[in-house]
């Protein structure tokens, strides 16, 4: 009796549903190990051992790697270089000539991070250093100022701050580092030259339509080529300091070592001869002169023009405006013989 209702207890058991107790976990077993964690290793990428390579080598070994395919390779070189010519006293096994040859073609480069750290590593570079590379380096600056991409044409506007702050005076006094400069200006800001202006009149300005003017995203990039024209032509008309003359001045001349670069390069002894793009304005009253004649009608109206617009480009054009006046309120244009065309009108040659 007592075995059959075991039976019958046990086999109803089988039938029944067990309660479930919500949101209660099971219980975990005793000896349990929890496999879900994930471990975190350490990679360097260089191990430290006797025989590492010398700060020289890992200098060239990052400046060749300027040239990279990667951005990421080329913005971490640039920032290693920059951080070796920081410190004191700065490290640069290479000279600074190697280096420019490397990095100058990094200034029109696609990455903007890859520029912007090449902006940082420029003005680490000691400004005695720069000043004889001059001519070489303003040929990449224009090149950069033109580019087809705006956001490259920007930072080009950072290099030429950049040049103008360290050596201006250099700049300003180079071959073809005044005229051509000036083109390149009124390039980018879609104001019309004509090729051979005869007379001073503002027939010479026409009003181009700009690409980039007014839009969202490239607003801002005409009233800052306007304020970097102002401190172009700033630096240009700056009148030179004058030196006072001593009786031993007149063999020091004669007799020392010039300073400044290329001091006969204006001769052109040595050199194909020169248009009036690529010709050396070393005084103030040389750029004023060709100033006058091919680009005075044409950012005068240039500049009231953008003036109408307000705005950033008002208070631009107005800085551009009072650099003019004051950079060119004591003009006189000298009387040249080459210039006056009715010279020899009357005689028999």
């Amino acid at each position: 009796m007592g075995s059959s209702t075991k039976k019958k207890k046990e086999k109803k058991k089988d039938f029944q549903k067990p309660k479930l107790k919500v949101g209660k976990a099971k219980p975990k077993a005793s000896n349990f190990t929890d496999t879900s964690f994930r471990s975190k290793a350490l990679v360097l990428q260089q191990q430290l051992t006797e025989d590492a390579p010398d700060p020289t080598e890992r200098f060239k070994h990052n400046l060749s790697l300027t040239a990279s395919r990667t951005d990421t390779q080329r913005r971490d070189a640039l920032s290693y270089l920059a951080g070796q010519l920081s410190t004191n006293p700065p490290t640069n096994p290479v000279g600074t000539p190697t280096l420019l040859q490397k990095l100058l073609p990094v200034m029109s480069d696609s990455s903007g991070p890859v520029r912007n750290q090449l902006l940082k590593l420029l003005r680490n570079l000691p400004a005695d250093e720069i000043r004889p590379h001059v001519e070489k380096i303003m040929l990449y600056i224009r090149g950069t100022m033109t580019n087809i991409s705006q956001e490259v044409k920007d930072d080009g506007l950072n290099y030429m701050e950049w040049l103008l702050d360290v050596a201006g005076e250099d700049v300003v006094s180079n071959a073809g580092c005044w005229v051509k400069p000036l083109r390149d200006f009124m390039s980018v800001l879609g104001w019309t030259v004509k090729a051979a202006p005869t007379t001073t009149a503002k027939s010479g300005w026409t009003s181009a339509p700009r690409t980039t003017f007014g839009a969202k995203k490239y607003g801002q990039s005409f009233p800052r080529q306007m304020l970097v024209l102002s401190k172009f032509l700033e630096v240009g008309f700056k009148p030179g300091m004058p030196t006072p003359w001593t009786p031993n001045d007149w063999s020091t001349n004669v007799n020392c070592v010039p300073r400044t670069p290329d001091p006969f390069g204006y001769l052109g002894l040595f050199k194909p001869p020169r248009d009036e793009d690529g010709e050396v304005y070393r005084n103030r009253e040389d750029r004023q002169d060709i100033f006058q004649k091919r680009f005075r009608a044409t950012v005068e109206a240039g500049a009231d023009m953008a003036k109408k617009e307000g705005g950033m480009a008002g208070r631009a054009a107005a800085t551009l405006d009072q650099v003019l006046k004051d950079g060119m309120g004591d003009y006189e244009r000298a009387s040249r013989l080459d210039d006056d065309a009715h010279l020899w009108d009357g005689y028999i040659m």
